[in-house]
Order: structure tokens, then sequence, then C-alpha cells
């Protein structure tokens, strides 16, 4: 479609605005999953918040990642997510949006399993719970191996 914005993390961004109306933080994940968002959602992932200390869980995972994981990290903490891979990159700098409250995109480049060196781009976004704390983060990201 002429004049769509291709990339990802501001198509996100511009979804998560949508749901916020006039909070600063969307109050519900389904404000936002319940627009269309056509190619972001095998991208998207979600991570739950615990309470204290303890580190983010994942609550769910796109079927993009799926190939980079051989285990199922629903439940599983931000840490267990396997080095160099897109899901590690996406989802490792979670506190920094709990500290700031906004979103926060990032990317950068990694050298992945096969030994191929991949560019990405990815975003964290904040969803509030009934005591108006964040209680989740919703994500995204995508990558293209680099040519040599």
């Amino acid at each position: 479609r002429t004049g769509m914005e291709r990339r990802m993390v501001h198509r996100l961004l511009v979804h998560w605005r949508k749901a916020s109306r006039d909070e600063s933080i969307p109050l519900t994940l389904e404000a936002i999953l319940n627009q269309d968002l056509g190619d972001i959602t095998p991208l998207i992932f979600v991570l739950i918040i615990p309470t204290g200390n303890e580190e983010p869980v994942f609550e769910s995972i796109g079927e993009s990642y799926l190939s980079e994981l051989n285990s199922d990290l629903i439940g599983q903490s931000v840490s267990s997510v396997p080095d160099e891979t897109l899901l590690q990159k996406a989802s490792y700098y979670y506190d920094r949006i709990l500290d700031k409250k906004v979103p926060t995109t990032l990317g950068g480049e990694f050298i992945n399993a096969k030994g191929e060196t991949v560019l990405y781009r990815s975003i964290i976004t904040p969803l509030k719970g009934d005591d108006d704390n964040i209680s989740k983060l919703l994500g995204a990201a995508n990558c293209k191996v680099k040519k040599t």
C-alpha cells in the first residue's frame, strides 16, 4: 500500500499509542492485540512482570522466534533465552522500560548460532495492570542476515 510505514517498530508503536488513548500507558494487552497487527503478530512476545525483584517471564512468544529456540520458554524467565538469538537481543533490555515507563527501541547486530551476522531492530512497550503499575511488557523484533 502506498504510504504504509514499513518499519515494524514504528507500526507497533502506533498501535500502542492508539490503545493508550488518554492514558500514558495502555491498560490492557487486549487493547493492542485486538487491533489488526498484520505481519507483526508472529514477531510479538509478551513478558509478565512478577511482584518483587524477580525477572519477567514469558507469557507468549511469536512463532517467528521458535526456530531459534530448543525448548518452550512460556513461563520461563528472560535469562533462560539462549544467547545470540533474536529473542534474547529483543528482550534483555526490559529493565529500561520498567525504569523509564516508556516504549523503547533498540537495534544492532550479533552473530547467530550459524555464524551469520544478523541485523535486528526491536521494541518493548509497557502495559499497566489493575493497580496502575506496569504488569506486562509487549515486545517485537525483526531481523535480516547481513549479506557478505
